[in-house]
């Protein structure tokens, strides 16, 4: 009978490189904050600021390696911007979901906008 082995990565394995669930939750999360914001009346340069950063955002998180630090920048500067334009409370609790997903970056990051 053959080994069983866990979180080992064999040749067969290899050619799946799934993200970890974080990310994907990171992922949809982003989406979530992305509709969120949608809903807000917000100006139009105020709408185009924080679409930028969620759309840097959120293609930093599709990649197949994302770097968490630069996700939690492009968040930062989401919420610096919903902040300014006095709106920030509608998506905070997926900014703070948010947070927790990158881990320490997040809080290097995020939660400073918080």
């Amino acid at each position: 009978m053959d080994e069983v082995t866990f979180g080992s990565e064999s040749p067969a394995t290899a050619a799946f490189n799934y993200p970890p669930w974080e990310i994907l939750e990171l992922r949809r999360t982003i989406l979530r904050t992305r509709e969120a914001v949608a809903k807000l009346s917000l100006s139009t340069p105020e709408s185009e600021r924080v679409s930028r950063s969620l759309d840097a955002a959120s293609g930093e998180a599709a990649a197949a390696r994302p770097d968490r630090y630069t996700v939690g920048e492009h968040l930062e500067a989401a919420a610096h911007a919903l902040k300014e334009a006095d709106a920030l409370e509608p998506v905070s609790q997926a900014l703070r979901r948010a947070t927790e997903l990158l881990g320490p970056a997040g809080l290097a990051t995020v939660a400073t906008a918080l």
